[in-house]
C-alpha cells in the first residue's frame, strides 16, 4: 500500500502548478520587458543568496543590452 507521494510525483505536481502560474502570467499580456522585471523580482525573493545574486547580475546584463552577457541557448 502506497502512502503519500513520491518525490518525483511531488516533483511533478510543483511543476505543473508553475506552468500554471506562468500561463497566467502570459494571459496577463506581459511585454519581454516586463517579463524581464518579473524575473528579476521573483528572483529577489529566493532563499539561496548566491542563486538570487547569480539571477539578478544575468537579469541587468540583459536590461544593459550587455553583448557580453552569457547566452542560455546556443
Amino acid at each position: 500500500m502506497k502512502y503519500g507521494q513520491t518525490d518525483a510525483e511531488r516533483a511533478a505536481e510543483e511543476s505543473i502548478v508553475c506552468r500554471e502560474i506562468v500561463r497566467k502570467i502570459m494571459d496577463f499580456g506581459v511585454n519581454e520587458r516586463q517579463k524581464i522585471q518579473i524575473i528579476n523580482l521573483v528572483a529577489l525573493e529566493l532563499e539561496d543568496r548566491e542563486d538570487m545574486i547569480r539571477i539578478t547580475e544575468m537579469v541587468n546584463l540583459i536590461k544593459e543590452g550587455s553583448d557580453s552577457s552569457p547566452k542560455l541557448l546556443t
